[in-house]
């Protein structure tokens, strides 16, 4: 196994399935570090442990839906490893445990399923033991993914987003501070400074833009870039909402179930068609969905808050897409790197 487990990830289609009448648990996005500050997991081992005894005690199946690991922060497995030595053997016994079954019963499975965020797929499979898969289907009903598949920035330029990553997580480490969106939950004077920076870049590529298109050159792709942030700020992170409705319409199962954009939840987006989304385990959060056989429900370990489609609503429901980042700076900065999201703790009337 190399030292920093940076090789390049090996682009998998691989398919498997659970039977619908099972029970099983489905966490993703634990993003588990080095043990530092800068380890975005926070240290809630033993409260993710105390999850898989419970799956353990149910003899449900557990499904782990991508970037249980963050290589960009930790730089090095064995530091997360070392971090994390008794949780990653307590995933390594329940997936031991699978042959334990009854004759008569399904046998318990432990999935893993690739994300974004994942390197040496060994590493999941020969260490760990899990069973690794890029799609999972529950019966004919559910399509579960990581979700970085209906991102429109990551999907399609994974080794690109590699690189950022990196780049990202050494700035946070060496300025010892989070700059991460949106910026309500992150107020920090670095992440104000970026919103600051991206402000004039923005500027910057309207007003090319705008030259371009009066010189009837077609303007290149920064924009895209631009409105990405801008969704994920508003609320949508990873823009998934657009290709989830699309795929539900158009393909044969009544849920898609993702994590990625760590925003727990679940929505009927069309006639008896769900989005179900399964959170994360950083920060505070302690997320998963449970399917008992006949439904879907999402909630956090800890303090046991359900979701629905709170959040979810506006997005499907378009009200933010006429939003460009510019509006949203109008509509937010006080002057003196002060925004209204984190000095007042609210979304501003007209955007609502």
């Amino acid at each position: 196994m190399p030292i920093f487990s940076w090789a390049r990830p090996t682009p998998l289609n691989i398919v498997k399935r659970l039977p619908a009448d099972a029970r099983i648990y489905l966490i993703s996005d634990l993003h588990l570090g080095d043990g530092t500050r800068s380890d975005a997991f926070l240290g809630k081992d033993r409260e993710l442990i105390a999850l898989l005894e419970q799956v353990r005690k149910e003899k449900a199946h557990l499904v782990i839906a991508g970037d249980a690991i963050d290589f960009h922060q930790a730089w090095a497995i064995s530091r997360v490893l070392r971090a994390h030595a008794r949780l990653f053997g307590e995933i390594s016994r329940l997936a031991d445990r699978a042959g334990e079954s009854a004759a008569d019963e399904e046998p318990l499975r432990v999935i893993y399923i690739w994300g974004n965020h994942d390197y040496d797929i060994s590493l999941f499979k020969d260490l760990f033991r899990l069973e690794v898969c890029s799609t999972l289907e529950i019966g004919d009903v559910a399509l579960v993914r990581h979700g970085y598949e209906y991102d429109p920035f990551i999907g399609p330029n994974l080794d690109q987003t590699h690189v950022a990553t990196r780049v990202h997580h050494l700035i946070e480490r060496l300025l010892d501070t989070w700059i991460r969106l949106p910026l309500e939950n992150f107020y920090t004077p670095a992440n104000r400074v970026a919103f600051w920076l991206f402000h004039k870049l923005a500027l910057g590529i309207n007003l090319k833009d705008r030259f371009f298109e009066k010189v009837g050159i077609k303007p290149g792709g920064a924009r895209d870039v631009i409105q990405y942030w801008s969704m994920n700020q508003i609320g949508d992170p990873g823009c998934l909402c657009e290709s989830i409705r699309e795929t539900l319409a158009t393909g044969p199962h009544r849920y898609v179930v993702a994590g990625h954009s760590h925003l727990p939840g679940i929505i009927e987006v069309l006639p008896d068609r769900y989005y179900v989304n399964t959170g994360s385990w950083t920060f505070s959060s302690a997320q998963y969905a449970l399917w008992d056989g006949e439904d879907f429900t999402v909630q956090d370990w800890i303090s046991g808050r359900v979701y629905g489609d709170a959040a979810y609503v506006p997005l499907f429901e378009r009200r933010y897409h006429h939003l460009t980042f510019l509006a949203w700076w109008r509509e937010n900065y006080m002057g003196w790197l002060r925004f209204r999201v984190g000095e007042e703790g609210r979304i501003p009337v007209s955007i609502r």
